[in-house]
């Protein structure tokens, strides 16, 4: 008999003797540390704001840092049974299983993690089919026996270096550059760089050996990983796109749920998330002013070499053709989802790259 079951039975016990009902107790596991800020800026802020709405009938038992399930194995875990729920879902690091999710992770202009969580709850909420009767979310969430919202989306991710300081688009040409997904692997690409992937965990150790010289990511997340302490030169002003995660909890452990539980957990996740996303925009501040005093340079778009400026401006372009393009490719509504992709940041006031909108009318 599983958990729930017990669970059942007890509180159908409980109530013929007591009338009390019992409650759900969840376990909700992170592959992230504590420090990190979808995990004590929002796992813990929506655990204890679910308990608390609750008045304790929802509790969780919270294991941190790979305790219970890595990074790239939290749907595993999940469909598993191992936890109830993830916290986040990083769904990028989930080969193949969430083919469109890396859209948030298009090249922007004037974005931010509010306006593109903004923009990210409303892909997930959209009733825009984008092939064969489906929406976004049934296409990526409905059928893998989970329910999701998103998590803050990243501030800006930003290109940075570690004791390199490129003059010109030849300097990038080579260069073994961090990427963290696939999309990032096609922006470097572009870029003439050679794309390393790996996860931000082990940024550090090979920044600082220099087995990459630089990384694509957003400033505050260096805090995560100390990665201040080895980047020193980061060009902003154009967003490498903006990564977009999820709180998934399993089918098992929904139903578990009574239907004011479900709705009070859907509100709740989704005014975590905005939440998550000003604390994650002022991480990003704090973290970029303390490595700006301890030496670190932020050269906007605008500023550095004209050459370079436009190599990063035409690489940015051409990600979201080919992002479309691979995806179509598989199998999967590329095309149709960099629309409404497209259409929400716009809503949100972010811009696109020169020539994005042009690619997108007229289509693959």
């Amino acid at each position: 008999m599983n958990r729930f079951a017990v669970t059942a039975l007890a509180g159908c016990l409980s109530v013929a003797a007591t009338g009390a009902q019992a409650g759900a107790d969840l376990i909700m596991a992170s592959s992230l540390p504590q420090v990190h800020f979808w995990v004590g800026k929002h796992m813990d802020l929506f655990a204890d704001a679910i308990e608390e709405r609750s008045r304790g009938d929802i509790a969780f038992t919270r294991f941190y840092a790979g305790e219970l399930t890595s990074v790239g194995r939290e749907l595993d875990a999940l469909q598993g049974g191992a936890i109830d729920v993830a916290a986040p879902l990083l769904a990028p690091y989930h080969e193949g299983a969430f083919p469109l999710s890396d859209v948030t992770q298009l090249p922007t202009v004037g974005t931010s993690s509010v306006t593109q969580t903004k923009a990210f709850l409303a892909l997930m909420d959209s009733k825009t089919e984008l092939v064969d009767g489906k929406t976004f979310y049934d296409y990526e969430i409905a059928a893998k026996g989970i329910h999701a919202w998103p998590v803050g989306t990243t501030a800006a991710y930003a290109i940075s270096f570690a004791n390199k300081t490129p003059k010109s688009a030849a300097d990038l040409k080579g260069m073994p550059l961090r990427a963290g997904s696939a999309l990032h692997t096609i922006f470097l690409s572009e870029l003439g760089a050679t794309p390393v992937t790996m996860p931000s965990s082990a940024s550090y150790e090979a920044l600082s050996r220099g087995t990459v010289e630089g990384t694509i990511l957003s400033i505050g997340d260096w805090r995560s990983y100390s990665l201040q302490d080895v980047l020193t030169y980061t060009v902003t002003g154009v967003a490498v796109g903006h990564w977009g995660s999820y709180l998934a909890i399993s089918d098992t452990g929904w139903t578990g749920l009574s239907a004011d539980e479900q709705k009070l957990w859907a509100e709740t996740a989704r005014e975590i998330a905005l939440r998550n996303a000003e604390l994650i925009e002022a991480q990003d501040t704090e973290v970029r002013e303390a490595a700006a005093a301890k030496g670190s340079t932020f050269a906007d778009l605008s500023t550095i070499a004209p050459d370079l400026k436009a190599a990063i401006e035409t690489a940015s372009t051409a990600t979201w053709r080919r992002w479309v393009e691979q995806t179509e490719a598989a199998g999967h509504p590329g095309l149709a989802t960099a629309r409404l992709w497209a259409k929400l940041v716009q809503d949100q006031g972010g811009k696109l790259p020169e020539g994005v909108a042009a690619y997108l009318e007229k289509g693959a």
